[in-house]
Order: structure tokens, then sequence, then C-alpha cells
């Protein structure tokens, strides 16, 4: 317990500084649903769902509760015996109030234009259920690819109270490669996010990066080009780089998930 409120302190007061730090910029934020299937029911019923959803979250996204949102199922279903979900949701929004909102009033009158709809909550329930969230913050990026059937990795870090700004700053440097590999062809898009809510010891990570490829393809090897840019950018050996990597933070969870859904498209 002490351990815990010891984090929680620590992580408020560095949240504070991001705001202070950032009070120019719009903020951006992200509510991450993992969901799992229920036995009998596939990833193809749970994708045909996700794009009715995808009616309901293009009007929230025009009434301004949201700038975006997606579904990333797991892919092929490659994961491991830990990960105990199968696809994340994702809304993106800079509001926090609002992220999370649905307008009733105006959900009412698309029942009414489309009856189908009047029964899609219960028959997401059926098919799925959300095993948790998480509440992230972006840190930094390069901006928005999106393509719909790219491949994303999502990576979850943990790091220590005394490496937390060390950390951050050492991310924030790698923007610059990740830029580079985008040149380069071998990524599309990077982005690295602060996680706001759960704050504690038996949650995943306090950070996650998402890395997208075009395809599997270009994930296999897609790791040369950020050895060789960090080299020279940091003037770091290899060695001397891995090292500094692994002193910094450790990698919780990694995940490929592939982009089925989406309002950018």
């Amino acid at each position: 317990m002490k351990k815990f409120f010891t984090w929680a302190i620590c992580l408020i007061g560095l949240i504070a500084f991001s705001i202070h730090v950032q009070a120019q910029e719009k903020p951006v934020y992200a509510n991450v649903a993992f969901h799992k299937l229920k036995p009998g029911h596939s990833l193809e019923e749970a994708m045909n769902l996700e794009k009715r959803w995808k009616t309901i979250h293009l009007i929230r996204k025009d009434m301004g509760l949201i700038n975006a949102w997606g579904a990333f199922p797991i892919i092929h279903g490659y994961k491991t015996p830990s990960i105990d979900y199968d696809y994340i949701s994702v809304n993106v929004s800079s509001d926090l109030n609002k992220i999370t909102q649905y307008p009733m009033d105006k959900y009412q009158e698309l029942v009414k234009k489309d009856p189908s709809f009047a029964n899609i909550l219960t028959e997401t329930e059926k098919v799925q259920s959300v095993t948790n969230n998480i509440l992230v913050k972006l840190l930094e990026g390069t901006g928005s690819s999106n393509d719909l059937g790219s491949i994303i990795m999502m990576e979850t870090m943990k790091t220590t109270v005394s490496n937390y700004l060390s950390y951050v700053n050492f991310e924030k440097q790698m923007k610059g490669v990740h830029q580079d590999r985008i040149k380069a062809g071998e990524i599309q898009e990077w982005s690295f996010w602060q996680t706001i809510v759960p704050v504690a010891d038996d949650s995943k990570g306090q950070f996650t990066a998402f890395t997208y490829f075009k395809d599997l393809a270009h994930l296999d090897g897609g790791g040369n080009g950020f050895i060789q840019s960090a080299q020279k950018r940091t003037k770091l050996t290899t060695e001397q780089l891995l090292k500094k990597m692994d002193q910094l933070r450790q990698i919780n969870q990694m995940v490929i998930f592939q982009y089925a859904v989406g309002t950018w498209n």
C-alpha cells in the first residue's frame, strides 16, 4: 500500500508537470478498451458489429465528443497465454470529460431511421465483453497515417520513479529516429502515450507505444532502421544504446494488431 501511494504521488506530480509544459498545446487522450470474445463467437462476428458501431461513433465525432475511433483485432489470433483479450478499440479525444459520452437523443434518432440499431448493445454483449480500460495521454508522435489494414505493434512499458523523466525525455528524442524510419519506408507512424489511469502497481505499465507498419513483411526486420538512425542521432554504439534502453524501461507486453475498422477511413 505504501508503495502504491508513493507511485501515485510521484505520478500526479509528473502529470501536472507534463500538463504545465504542454499548456500551449491541445492535449490528445485515448480510451483503450480491451475486448474478449465469448465462447462460441468469432472475431468476424465482433468486427461486423464494430462496423455497425462505426455509425454511432461517427455521430459522436460529428458532435465533437471524440476526434476518432477504431477497432484493432490481434492479427490471426497470434498471442501469448498471458494476453486475455482478442482485440482493442480506441476512442481519441481532446476532452477527458467527453471521451466516454454517448448522445442518447441522437441514438434514438438513429433507431427511428434504422430500427436494426435498437438491439446493437444486446447483440454486442452476446459476442464479447470488455475486460478492462485504460486512459492514456499523447506525449509524442509523428502524425497519423491510419491506412486500413495496417499492422500495429503495441508495446507496454514500465519504468522506475528515478528513471521516469529520463525515460520520457529519451522517447521524445526518439521521435526523430521514427521520422527517419518513415522516410525510409520502414514504418508508417509512431506514437508514445502516458498512462493516466489506472495508477497501480499491478497495471501493465505507465507507457504505451504504437508503431504502424504497412504489412507483416515490413514488421519483419523493422528494427534495423531504428538502430541505425538512433546510433547516428545519439552517437552511441549498438551495445550502449541497447543498454541504455534496458536501464530506462522494461517492456511488459508486446502485441500485434491490424486496423480493421475506424472513423479515419
